[in-house]
């Protein structure tokens, strides 16, 4: 038995497997199998080598699309390099959990941001005395301008 994903080169690979209807999910890391899992995957093994993810009897296509769709993009925001097979595409699904992926972000980076000790111990500084002077031209005070 082999696996796709290390033939193509990626760290996990979600594909329809050729002559059949099944939708199969391979990877190695036990990261991307939580993420398949979560994303509806189920997971089966042959022990000890093999462990292989299928999605569940009875999806719908658009179903088995969305899912697919929806471990691919998670995968990739973990930072694991993922194949997709064409076939499995959604464009709502890809853009519903991009848009997800991308609120989930902002949040914990306002949070993170929000809560540092270095935002609350940061004082704005005072402005120089000087730089008023800096900034503005120099007017002429020549001795004739001054008899007036």
């Amino acid at each position: 038995m082999s696996f796709r994903h290390k033939e193509s080169g990626t760290d996990a690979a979600i594909y329809r497997k050729p002559l059949s209807s099944e939708a199969i999910a391979d990877a190695t890391d036990p990261r991307a199998h939580r993420i398949l899992k979560d994303s509806g995957f189920v997971e089966n093994s042959i022990p000890p080598l093999y462990v292989w993810h299928e999605l569940p009897d009875g999806l719908s296509t658009e179903e088995e699309r969305s899912r697919s769709t929806r471990a691919t993009v998670l995968l990739r925001a973990a930072g694991f390099g993922t194949e997709l097979d064409p076939v499995l595409v959604s464009e709502p699904a890809y853009r519903a959990v991009l848009t997800e992926t991308r609120s989930n972000r902002a949040d914990r980076s306002g949070a993170a941001t929000a809560t540092s000790p270095a935002v609350s111990a940061r004082v704005p500084a005072a402005p120089e005395p000087t730089a008023v002077a800096a900034v503005l031209p120099a007017t002429p005070t020549s001795p004739s301008s001054r008899r007036r």
